[in-house]
């Protein structure tokens, strides 16, 4: 094919992505959450998907598709059509799946086009009030004496609460044995409740059963305490470098979606992102605004797969 040839196929591919966006959306949209109800991403999901329900002019429904680290909920949406009306939230640990999965039929940052930032979540480490201890120098002195023995509940295998305490645990230089979940909200239940000694889990997850006495704050796994927990330390602050981690929440589509949908769906969520209101939910949730430059941001679905996959080897957790 020439040159004059290529620029009339992309000119009429063009045409027909604007004049599609322009009709778009044509239904009620499906906007897919990889974690239970209750955790940062559900919530964040559904603030946005009422305010963009509201700008576009259709329902947008969130979708609770918890399990095997985001894969089903993937699946889901790789197994959509290309056309917008399918989103997920996308958390930062999903970039891990390929490491984690042998016969993973996807790749997150060739088959995902992220469409918008929407957050960060710090993570707390917790312990449930009949476990004896009251700090990380504690927990790692038990630990030591006894290995193996102190357990921690996690989503899945392989999610972002399974990698953290592993990435702790190396860093601190003891060993933890794991107890995997179908889905967080069961974990952090069970570790209130006894069945389990620790977690690590997302700060707005945490809170309320902090401020109800039914879990204790160790740490916090960011490089900065917590606004909503400012008298928790850091993994740093108790003595423990490098095991900082942090949880990045986007919205993206299948890959192959027209551009002119994409940047509809941007200037929507990036508009409602900017408001007073979300500000508020961020401060009242406990989470963080994106910081990175949005040109980059865009682009760091590759990158995020090559880090994360160096997350779950140093983390010494094995791909199944």
């Amino acid at each position: 094919m020439n040159r004059t040839k290529r620029l009339l196929v992309a000119l009429v591919a063009c045409a027909a992505g604007t004049s599609f966006a322009q009709h778009y959306p044509e239904k009620a949209i499906r906007l897919l959450v990889p974690t239970s109800t209750g955790t940062a991403s559900d919530l964040t999901a559904r603030f946005v998907s009422e305010e963009l329900g509201k700008m576009l002019g259709v329902a947008v429904a969130v979708d609770n598709r918890a399990g095997a680290n985001g894969v089903l909920a993937t699946q889901t949406l790789l197994g959509a059509p290309a056309d917008g009306h399918t989103l997920m939230v996308m958390a930062s640990g999903l970039y891990a799946n390929p490491a984690l999965y042998k016969n993973l039929t996807y790749d997150p940052g060739r088959d995902q086009t992220i469409v918008a930032p929407l957050n960060q979540a710090y993570f707390a480490l917790v312990a449930g009030p009949s476990f004896d201890v009251t700090s990380v120098k504690e927990l790692v002195e038990r630990a030591k004496k006894q290995p193996g023995e102190v357990t921690y509940g996690s989503a899945s295998v392989g999610s972002s609460t399974h990698l953290a305490p592993e990435l702790f645990a190396l860093r601190a230089g003891i060993t933890l044995r794991h107890i995997p979940y179908k889905g967080g909200a069961q974990a952090i239940t069970d570790t209130a409740g006894g069945q389990v000694n620790i977690a690590m889990t997302a700060v707005p997850t945490a809170i309320p059963l902090i401020t109800a006495g039914k879990l204790k704050a160790l740490a916090v796994s960011a490089a900065n305490r917590s606004a909503l927990l400012p008298d928790v330390p850091t993994f740093a602050e108790s003595g423990i470098r490098g095991a900082e981690f942090v949880s990045r929440q986007s919205i993206v589509v299948r890959t192959g979606t027209p551009e002119a949908v994409v940047t509809k769906l941007r200037q929507a969520i990036l508009k409602i992102t900017s408001t007073a209101e979300y500000a508020r939910f961020l401060s009242a949730q406990g989470l963080e605004k994106e910081t990175a430059p949005l040109d980059a941001y865009l682009k760091s679905g590759p990158e995020e797969t090559v880090r994360w996959a160096e997350m779950v080897r140093i983390s010494g957790v094995k791909q199944e």
